[in-house]
């Protein structure tokens, strides 16, 4: 697609600049890591769609804890994401 697009960069180039990427209720490692390889660590951010996707019994937290993210990688995706996103809106 990158030589239909004629566009000036990569695609994969604007995902990485322009897109952030959230768990949004879908606590699925696999999925999570797919989205790593599309925009990078830097981009993904952690979420819930309560209460519309509510699960009781600590989804999150344990999607969290196993998710296969090394400690500063997953600090990132829990909040530092999301601190340095809205820090560069400010």
């Amino acid at each position: 697609m990158d030589r239909a697009s004629g566009l000036e960069h990569s695609m994969m180039t604007y995902f990485r600049r322009n897109l952030y990427v959230t768990a949004s209720g879908m606590f699925l490692p696999h999925y999570l890591e797919q989205a790593a390889r599309i925009v990078g660590h830097g981009r993904l951010l952690f979420s819930t769609d309560y209460p519309y996707q509510y699960r009781p019994g600590g989804d999150a937290r344990r999607f969290l804890e196993h998710c296969g993210l090394d400690e500063t990688a997953m600090q990132a995706f829990a909040y530092g994401n999301w601190e340095q996103l809205t820090e560069s809106l400010s």
